[in-house]
C-alpha cells in the first residue's frame, strides 16, 4: 500500500507525475482534499528547476505565509542550492515586492508603510471623527470590511457610490475620505497591494511587458479561494504566456462571501483554451468510509466536476452519528468519547470538534471544562471573553456594585446613546469631587455643572436602564434577567437593525448567553442572577490555566477555520435543519451549495474518525426548541453510518416536544413611574395581544421575539427577530404566529 501523505510526501502517484511533467501550457489541476497537492507543486517547481528553468522565472502562490514557507521549504529540500531566487509567496507579497522597485511609477515611496487592520481600522476611526460620526453606530471594522469586498473587485469610492444610492452616502463619503488619507500619506493597505499593482501594470506598457519577459512560468495553489483582483493581475502578469498552472478545488471553495470566486476555476478552460485537466482523487488523509460519506453529500451540487476521492486507505470505522437529546447532552457525549480515546493513548492534540457557528462552542466548551479536558478556541474567542457577552453582563455588574468603573465605561455608550467622552469626563470629575463613583453620581444630575438639558436626559435614560437591570436581578431569575436586560438596554435592537453579518453573530451569541442562563439554573439548582455571573467569571479565570500536565488541547473551531487543517479524529456538531445547513441558504441556492462544501470541508478533515452529532432540541432564547434532521444525513449512505442515543429517562418522541416556561421582560413589573421597557419606541407596543419583547412561535421561522410593532388592528406591522433567520417584517393579520409567554 502506498504511504499516507505524512509517511512519504515525495512518493507520486501516476495522476501526480503526469501533473508534475506537464511543464509547457496551460494546466488545471483539480486536486480533492488530502489528495497531495503541496507535493505536486513543489515536485512541479523542481521539475522545472531540473529543465534549465532559471528560478526566479517562477512565480508560485498561495494565500498564506504558512502555506508559502511549507512549499519554499519543501521545494528547497527537492532542489538544494538550485532553487534559490525562487518567488514562492503570498499574493500580498509579491505585490509588496514589486511594488518596492517600481514605487516611483506610482508616485509613492519606496519606504511606504503598510497599514494592517488595526491601522486602517485606526484611520477609519479619525475619519468618523473628522465628519462627526458616531464609531458606536459606525462600527469601524465593519466599515473597513465593506471597503475590503469593493477593493477587492477593483472598486473605488465612485463606483461604490454609483452601486449604493442615496440610502449609503455616508458610507461613501468614509471610503472617499479614507481613500484620500491613505494617498496623502502615501501608503497602502492589504487591498491597495493588489489594487494599485494592477493598476500599475494596466496603464503602464513599460512596466507590464517588464514582468511579462521576467516571469515564464506561474502556478496558484487554492485557486478556488482568488477574487477578482487576484485573477486580473495573474492575467496582467502572465499576458500571451500560456505556461500557467492552477491547482484548486470547487468543492472546497466556502469564501465566496469574503470576495472569493469560484468562477475563475470554472472558467480557466475559456479563458485558456486548450488547457490541460488533471484530476487528483486519490486521497492519502481519510479512510475509505469517510470518503464515500463525504463525496455523497457534495455529489448534490449541480455544476461541480465528475469528481470522487478514493484511498488505499483502510476502509476504517463507520462514522458514529450521536442523536442527542439537546445541546447539552450532544455536548457531553462528545466530550466524554474525547476522554476515551485519550485514555487509549490518543493525543488530545489529535482530536477536533468543529461547528457551524460561534454561538454553538458554549456547551462544548462547557461540557470539556466539566470533563477536565484542555482545550483551545480557533479562530475566536472563547465564549464568555466575547465583546457583546461581556458587555451584557457588565450591565448586571454595573447595576449590583456602582463601584464597577470598567464595567461603567464599557457600556455608558453601549450600544450608542449620544453620550460621549466629554460627558463622561465631566460626570467622573464630578463624582471623584464628591467621593463617589460615576454611576452613584447619576442621582445627582442638577449638581453637575457643564451638562445641557439633552445630556442630562440621556444620562438619566441610561440611570433607568441601570434602575432596571438591578430590579431583575432582585425579582427575576438569571434567563429572565439575561432576556430582558437584552431588550432594556437596547442592545438586541440596536444589533438587529444593523443587520450586517458580523452583527447577526453577535446576536446568535447574546442569544446563546440566554440559553446558558438557562442550562446553568437547571444543572445548578440556582437560579440567581449573582450566582450566573460569578460562574461566568470563574470560567474566563479558568480559561487562562495552561495544562500542566502536557496533555495537549482538543482543539474547537468553526467548519470556516478548519479548512486547510486535519485531524485524526473530528466530532462535527449541530447536523440539524436551519443550522447546518445554515437557515439563511434556505432563501439562495448558491448558499446551499456553499453549505455543502462546508460539510464536505467538514468531513475530509479527519484522518481515523468522524463522528457527526444532532440534538433531538436545541435551546433557542432560552425555549427548547424541537429540530428536524439535518438534510446532508439524508445524503449519507446507510452502511456509513453506526447510530448511537445516548441512554435517556424520555423516549425520543417526548423530548422532541419538550419546552421550558418561555419567559421575557414584562414591563407592568416596572415601579410605579418608570418607563417601559420600549418606550422610546415609535410607534405602539402592544396589538392583538401580542406585545414587544413577548416570545412567539412561527410554523416556519420557529421562534422570535417581537422586536417592533408598527400600526394598529390586523394590518399592524410585527418585526420579529428569529435567532435562526434574522430579523422579519410581518403583517399581523397573515402572520401564523403563537404567543409563547
Amino acid at each position: 500500500m502506498e504511504p499516507m501523505a505524512s509517511e512519504g510526501r515525495d512518493i507520486l502517484n501516476e495522476r501526480q507525475m503526469e501533473a508534475v511533467n506537464l511543464t509547457q501550457g496551460p494546466l488545471l489541476i483539480i486536486a480533492g482534499a488530502g489528495s497531495g497537492k503541496t507535493r505536486v507543486i513543489t515536485h512541479r517547481i523542481a521539475k522545472l528547476i531540473s529543465t534549465g528553468i532559471n528560478p526566479n522565472q517562477i512565480l508560485a502562490l498561495t494565500f498564506t505565509n504558512k502555506a508559502a514557507a511549507e512549499m519554499k521549504e519543501r521545494t528547497l529540500a527537492l532542489c538544494g542550492l538550485r532553487g534559490g531566487g525562487m518567488w514562492i509567496s503570498t499574493f500580498h507579497s509579491a505585490c509588496l515586492r514589486i511594488l518596492r522597485q517600481e514605487a516611483d511609477r506610482i508616485d509613492y515611496p519606496r519606504d511606504f508603510a503598510v497599514y494592517d487592520q488595526q491601522d486602517q481600522t485606526r484611520l477609519i476611526k479619525a475619519v468618523l471623527k473628522e465628519i462627526h460620526l458616531d464609531e458606536k453606530e459606525n462600527p469601524a471594522r465593519q466599515i473597513g470590511s465593506m471597503i475590503s469586498r469593493y477593493k477587492s473587485h477593483l472598486k473605488g469610492p465612485d463606483e461604490a457610490e454609483a452601486e449604493v444610492g442615496k440610502r449609503h452616502q455616508q458610507f461613501v463619503e468614509i471610503f472617499r475620505r479614507y481613500e484620500e488619507k491613505l494617498r496623502a500619506a502615501r501608503c497602502m493597505d492589504f487591498d491597495d497591494l493588489l489594487g494599485r499593482l494592477v493598476g500599475l501594470l494596466a496603464n503602464d506598457a513599460e512596466a507590464r511587458m517588464k514582468y511579462q519577459n521576467r516571469f515564464h512560468h506561474a502556478m496558484v495553489d487554492e485557486f478556488q479561494d482568488t477574487n477578482a483582483a487576484q485573477y486580473r493581475l495573474l492575467r496582467l502578469i502572465m499576458g500571451d504566456n500560456q505556461n500557467i498552472c492552477v491547482v484548486g478545488d470547487d468543492d472546497q471553495s466556502i469564501y465566496q462571501w469574503r470576495g472569493a470566486s469560484l468562477e475563475n476555476l470554472r472558467n480557466f478552460e475559456r479563458d485558456y483554451p486548450g488547457a490541460k485537466v488533471i484530476m487528483l482523487e486519490q486521497n492519502y488523509r481519510s479512510t475509505g468510509v469517510i470518503l464515500r460519506a463525504a463525496n455523497a453529500v457534495v455529489a448534490r451540487n449541480p455544476g461541480r466536476r465528475g469528481k470522487s476521492l478514493w484511498t488505499k486507505n483502510s476502509e476504517g470505522a463507520r462514522i458514529e452519528l450521536i442523536v442527542a437529546g439537546d445541546e447539552r447532552e450532544e455536548a457531553s457525549e462528545v466530550a466524554e468519547r474525547i476522554l476515551g480515546l485519550e485514555a487509549a493513548g490518543e493525543s488530545l492534540n489529535e482530536m477536533a470538534v468543529f461547528y457551524r457557528t460561534n454561538s454553538q462552542s458554549r456547551a462544548v466548551e462547557e461540557a470539556l471544562r466539566a470533563v477536565g479536558a484542555p482545550h483551545q478556541v480557533y479562530g475566536g474567542l472563547k465564549f464568555y471573553d466575547r465583546k457583546e457577552v461581556k458587555d451584557l453582563l457588565a450591565y448586571f455588574n454595573v447595576a449590583m456594585n456602582p463601584h464597577d468603573l470598567v464595567g461603567f465605561r464599557r457600556i455608558i455608550n453601549t450600544p450608542p446613546r449620544g453620550i460621549g467622552q466629554v460627558t463622561l469626563g465631566k460626570l467622573e470629575d464630578w463624582a471623584a469631587s464628591q467621593g463617589l463613583a460615576p454611576a452613584q453620581a447619576l442621582d445627582d444630575l442638577e449638581s453637575i455643572d457643564g451638562l445641557s438639558p439633552s445630556v442630562r436626559a440621556k444620562l438619566a435614560e441610561f440611570r433607568e436602564i441601570l434602575r432596571k437591570v438591578a430590579l431583575l436581578v432582585a425579582e427575576k431569575d438569571a434567563q429572565e434577567a439575561v432576556s430582558g436586560a437584552l431588550e432594556i438596554s437596547g442592545y438586541a435592537d440596536w444589533l438587529v437593525n444593523d443587520n450586517k453579518s458580523e452583527s447577526i453573530s453577535r446576536m446568535e451569541n447574546l442569544d446563546e448567553l440566554v440559553n446558558a442562563a438557562a442550562d446553568f439554573s437547571e444543572r445548578t439548582g440556582d437560579s440567581s442572577m449573582r450566582a450566573f455571573l460569578d460562574q461566568a467569571a470563574l470560567v474566563a479565570d479558568a480559561d487562562n490555566v495552561t495544562d500542566a500536565q502536557g496533555r495537549g488541547a482538543v482543539k474547537l473551531m468553526t467548519v470556516h477555520v478548519s479548512k486547510g487543517l486535519e485531524f485524526d479524529h473530528v466530532y462535527v456538531t449541530g447536523l440539524e435543519d436551519n443550522l447546518f445547513p445554515h437557515a439563511r441558504s434556505k432563501e439562495d441556492p448558491s448558499q446551499m451549495e456553499e453549505e455543502r462544501r462546508l460539510m464536505y470541508v467538514a468531513m475530509t478533515r479527519a484522518r481515523k474518525s468522524l463522528a457527526i452529532t444532532r440534538a433531538l432540541t436545541r435551546r433557542l432564547l432560552g425555549v427548547s426548541q424541537a429540530n428536524r434532521p439535518s438534510s446532508f444525513l439524508s445524503d449519507l449512505p446507510e452502511d456509513v453510518l453506526h447510530v448511537s442515543s445516548p441512554p435517556r429517562n424520555e423516549t425520543p418522541v417526548h423530548r422532541e416536544r419538550t419546552e421550558y416556561p418561555a419567559r421575557s421582560w414584562k414591563p407592568e413589573l416596572a415601579p410605579a413611574g418608570w418607563p417601559s421597557a420600549r418606550e422610546q419606541s415609535v410607534g405602539p407596543t402592544e396589538v392583538d395581544g401580542l406585545s414587544i419583547g413577548m416570545k412567539v412561535r412561527h410554523p416556519t421561522f420557529e421562534i422570535g421575539v417581537i422586536r417592533k410593532i408598527e400600526g394598529k388592528g390586523e394590518n399592524a406591522k410585527v418585526t420579529i427577530y428569529f435567532p435562526r433567520f434574522g430579523a422579519k417584517k410581518l403583517v399581523r393579520k397573515f402572520a401564523n404566529i403563537t404567543a409563547l409567554d
